[in-house]
């Protein structure tokens, strides 16, 4: 379908559907963050493809997730180009569970391209952000890999890209930048992200909102090293910047900001930072990289 006979491009079209399958389940027993990514940059690319912009760059990602999803249920993303005075075309996605319309996440993509001649959509207000600011520039403040290894704030030793981290491309797809940042051996040989803690709970992070500026694609071959910092620390939450760079060179090629909650896996609910676990984030407390 051509931008001619795409009549109604401000309106909803269904652009991606899948079921949650048992690979995509991780640690806390729902759908692992990547595949609400993976399923967002799918309806982007169909509506792209509606829309005959021809090849494109992704360079801004926002997601709130609103509830988490499990193994078999059915899901489809549902997508329109947002309108606002903007530099950049975006467009809005919204992920839900076609067996009861229940809301999965929200999404906000920013493409590398002019905007269309049309309104679009006003943002919903169940898709705006809560806490994060999607147009926040991430890379424009992001700090020097030189200051980070000074403090450091190393989260994975440095390591080369492989198809691993591509699913097999030549570059990494926007979907998986995030193994750009939180994929490879832990320093140190830190423990795991889950923690047993003395209440005899089961607790680890779960994402709430995720803002990411994807600098360029990288290619495989590519040596990189990330680093993150918790900047706010609440009664539940913590906020947190990561930052990958390409070590050979020291630019930064992917940036992100989360905002995650405590959450009890037993339980399947927030809760309020065990001491042992508040401890260990305010040990990567530094407020003044929130630049």
């Amino acid at each position: 379908m051509t931008a001619s006979n795409f009549t109604t491009p401000f309106d909803y079209i269904v652009s991606h559907t899948g079921v949650v399958t048992h690979d995509q389940i991780d640690e806390l027993g729902h759908m692992n963050v990547r595949y609400y990514g993976e399923r967002a940059v799918a309806g982007t690319q169909t509506m792209a493809q509606h829309l005959d912009l021809g090849e494109f760059d992704l360079i801004q990602t926002y997601t709130r997730h609103h509830h988490e999803q499990m193994e078999g249920n059915q899901l489809e993303v549902r997508s329109a180009v947002l309108g606002g005075e903007r530099a950049n075309l975006r467009f809005f996605h919204e992920l839900r569970n076609t067996e009861n319309n229940d809301l999965a996440a929200t999404f906000i993509h920013e493409l590398e391209h002019a905007p269309l001649e049309t309104p679009g959509i006003e943002l919903p207000d169940y898709g705006r952000p809560r806490s994060l600011d999607p147009n926040r520039d991430l890379a424009a403040t992001a700090p020097s890999l030189d200051e980070l290894r000074e403090r450091c704030l190393e989260m994975r030793l440095e390591r080369e890209l492989t198809t691993e981290d591509s699913h097999g491309a030549d570059v990494v797809p926007p979907w998986l930048t995030n193994n750009l940042i939180w994929s490879g051996e832990r320093p140190g040989g830190e423990s795991s992200w889950i923690v047993d803690t003395a209440d005899g709970d089961r607790v680890a992070f779960a994402s709430m909102e995720t803002a990411m500026r994807i600098c360029r694609p990288v290619a495989i071959g590519t040596r990189i090293q990330s680093f993150g910092a918790v900047v706010e620390v609440g009664n539940k939450i913590t906020r947190d910047i990561a930052w990958a760079y390409a070590t050979e060179t020291g630019e930064l090629l992917a940036a992100a900001e989360s905002l995650d909650l405590a959450f009890s896996i037993p339980n399947r609910r927030s809760r309020e930072m065990p001491p042992e676990v508040r401890e260990r984030e305010e040990a990567r407390l530094h407020p003044d990289l929130d630049r």
